[in-house]
């Protein structure tokens, strides 16, 4: 095989391997890996519950999640997961986001 060819090969199949040792346990979500944490992303989504008309100061967006209203924060960076919250602040899965994209395939339905 040409040496090019197997280069083309090996570093992503590397950058697989060494991805997979460092990535965490899939039941483990850390919201810190956000830059946020858990309190103060639940204080935001109580403030915007009381307050429709208030812009959020986290990157949250109201959306649709098995009909009822939910919030999405959304990374800052392409391979962390955008995680879903309810409306009480609990939170449900990540329907987006992380290294393919997909979320962490814990979401029930589609965010709207």
């Amino acid at each position: 095989m040409h040496h090019r060819a197997l280069r083309h090969w090996l570093l992503p199949i590397l950058f697989c391997v060494l991805a997979g040792c460092a990535s965490r346990h899939e039941d483990e979500i850390d919201i810190a890996y956000t830059g946020y944490s858990d309190e103060r992303v639940v204080q935001e989504i109580r403030r915007l519950e009381a307050n429709p008309s208030a812009k959020p100061t986290l990157p949250l967006h109201r959306v649709q999640y098995l009909g009822r209203r939910a919030y999405l924060l959304t990374s800052p960076c392409c391979d962390q997961f955008n995680y879903l919250y309810s409306a009480e602040g609990v939170l449900l899965c990540a329907p987006s986001g992380g290294l393919t994209g997909r979320g962490d395939g814990k979401c029930l339905g589609e965010v709207k």
